[in-house]
């Protein structure tokens, strides 16, 4: 799967709120990215706001999430995702992270790749779902698979 459109485009929304931080300040960008209605809000595209301890300070679509610290969440599959982003947004300022999350007004928990960047105390999420794994997250699903591991591709061995 070609995600490079998607990727650019959760980028270039992270580079729009970082202006409006760098223009409003603060506060002013924590509320437009808390609001479901505002402008970093576009179907189930939205930003999210982390601090540098993997505290949730602005969500738009699951505001019960502000104010706990998440380092330590992890995806169904085991991936401590927040931790893993705050690292790296300590470490190198910005990058990628993929994981599985909940679609907005779903209970289907889906591939999800995050773009991140550090501004000063605050970490900007924005990421886009897709329904496709990328190729590297099948082969890893494929290969985690108990039945593949126990009866290789699904077929008994003979043996028991």
């Amino acid at each position: 799967m070609d995600d490079t459109r998607e990727r650019i485009e959760v980028r270039k929304r992270a580079q729009a709120a970082i202006a409006l931080y760098e223009n409003a300040g603060k506060e002013t960008l924590l509320r437009e990215i808390a609001d479901s209605g505002g402008r970093f809000v576009s179907d189930d595209r939205y930003i999210f706001a982390l601090d540098i301890n993997g505290t949730m300070v602005a969500h738009p679509m699951e505001p019960a999430l502000t104010g706990r610290n998440l380092i330590d969440l992890r995806d169904p599959e085991g991936n401590a995702f927040i931790r893993k982003i705050v690292d790296t947004a300590k470490t190198k300022g910005y990058g990628y992270r993929d994981y599985r999350w909940r679609s907005p007004g779903s209970e289907d928990e889906l591939h999800k790749t995050v773009f991140f960047e550090r501004v000063d105390d605050i970490i900007l999420c924005s990421g886009f779902y897709s329904s496709e794994e990328s190729s590297w997250d099948s082969i890893v699903n494929y290969l985690r698979s108990p039945v593949r591991a126990i009866y290789g591709g699904g077929k008994p061995h003979g043996r028991c």
